[in-house]
């Protein structure tokens, strides 16, 4: 059956909840998705599994996946379980319905399924997994930044010069890369009170760098103070001076502001990872105003505009995508295609025809192209552009440039402690950005 994930100790990753332990109920300023009652049918066959009543667990959760067939969680409980009950056929064909849509849950080392593992059923069901397992590669390595300490997660991309800009979440700094192939810090570390660079996002008419960052206590310079700070700073792209920094108010939880959309207007949207909430800098404004208030959502990530900007679009890891009427501020959770799974859905950048994503829910972790209408209200296609790539060691979010899309291939969030504060700096390589055409 389905166990919670660690989660990873990094910055943006640090507080989210574990994709694979999230009921399917919403959050409660959320309307029920998909349904309250498999929720709640579920909740009572985890409470038969833990009593190992195995039939009444079937039971239930059957009943559950018929109210929401699209649940991958619920297959797999069902496939865990029917494997306890040394059903082979029963348990493949429900792993099997899981490969058709792409999803390696670790079957292959989950002590539940130990009384099949000698069965035609079970081999079979291996060869088909390792051929989903094949690396999917459409990318080529745009650069690396060679400091294997830097820990890099937000990039953005200057369309007026062809400059990249990379944060890093230990050394609390941002490199630029010139369009040349120059790379040099474009913030020193810990300038102007920066702490670990989270995401990235640029306001070209304005010639403004805007960075989120946090806490984490692995960043050089951790101080058990700095614990739930968090804030937006904007740079000047040509100096790199600080022109504006708002800072969260401190209310003793966990913050952690994260994805990062600007308005033609100028105006900043920023996702809390931490609160899963959203909030407001208005261009002429230092303060930080909420927009979607602390527990709006499951675990806020990703954001992006539709085409017309009267549209939200809100990467939910936990619960999948969403928009948000700007004018109203109600959600709308956007319902995939079928055999498609949107959850663990890291960032999402803005492309001609809907989305680009990264996607780290699931196993192998991929990139997507979510193809919308021009409202933004709707999803009409979703593509696997890459996937399994060999770099991949916490693939993050990225930035559209051009015809491709940049992003960082191994962010190495896993090295830092979120507890203690440790660093495993002997496994830590040089960072890997590639670059994916469109």
């Amino acid at each position: 059956m389905t166990k919670s994930r660690p989660l990873l100790p990094g910055t943006r990753l640090l507080t989210l909840i574990a994709l694979l332990s999230a009921t399917s109920a919403g959050a409660a300023t959320l309307p029920q998705e998909p349904s309250s009652t498999a929720a709640a049918l579920h909740a009572k066959a985890v409470q038969a599994y833990q009593t190992k009543d195995y039939a009444q667990f079937l039971v239930l959760e059957k009943q559950a996946l018929a109210l929401d067939p699209t649940n991958a969680k619920f297959l797999y409980n069902i496939a865990s379980v029917e494997a306890l009950e040394s059903n082979a056929a029963e348990a493949v064909t429900m792993l099997d319905r899981l490969l058709a849509e792409k999803l390696d849950f670790g079957a292959e080392t989950d002590p539940d399924f130990a009384k099949i593992r000698n069965t035609p059923e079970w081999r079979g069901f291996l060869t088909r997994l390792a051929d989903l397992r094949k690396p999917v590669v459409r990318s080529q390595v745009a650069f690396k930044l060679d400091d294997p300490n830097f820990i890099a997660t937000g990039i953005a991309a200057d369309p007026a010069t062809g400059d990249i800009y990379v944060a890093s979440v230990r050394e609390r700094k941002i490199a630029r890369r010139t369009a040349a192939g120059a790379l040099s810090d474009f913030i020193r570390q810990a300038q102007d009170g920066f702490l670990a660079g989270d995401s990235l996002a640029i306001d070209s008419a304005r010639g403004l760098l805007y960075a989120s960052t946090s806490a984490v206590p692995y960043m050089i310079g951790y101080r058990a103070e700095d614990f739930g700070r968090t804030g937006v700073f904007a740079f000047d792209l040509k100096s790199g001076k600080l022109m504006k920094k708002a800072m969260l108010p401190g209310d003793g939880k966990r913050h952690l502001l994260n994805a990062l959309a600007i308005d033609r207007d100028g105006n900043v949207y920023v996702s809390d990872t931490g609160a899963s909430g959203i909030y407001l800098l208005k261009r002429d404004s230092s303060e930080l105003q909420t927009f979607i208030p602390p527990s709006g959502f499951r675990a806020a990530q990703g954001l992006a505009f539709s085409q017309d900007e009267k549209t939200l679009l809100v990467a939910d890891y936990a619960t999948g995508l969403w928009a948000v009427d700007l004018a109203s501020k109600e959600p709308r959770k956007l319902d995939a295609p079928p055999g498609i799974w949107l959850l663990g859905l890291d960032g999402i950048s803005r492309a001609p025809d809907g989305l680009i994503a990264v996607q780290i829910g699931p196993k192998p972790e991929r990139v997507l192209r979510i193809q919308l209408d021009p409202p933004g209200t709707r999803i009409t296609r979703v593509e696997i552009l890459e996937m399994n790539h060999p770099d991949y060691e916490g693939p993050i979010q990225g930035a559209v440039f051009g015809n491709a899309f940049f992003y960082v291939a191994n962010s190495q969030l896993d090295l830092g402690d979120g507890k203690t504060g440790a660093f495993a700096a002997q496994r830590a390589r040089p960072a890997v950005v590639l670059r994916l055409p469109l």
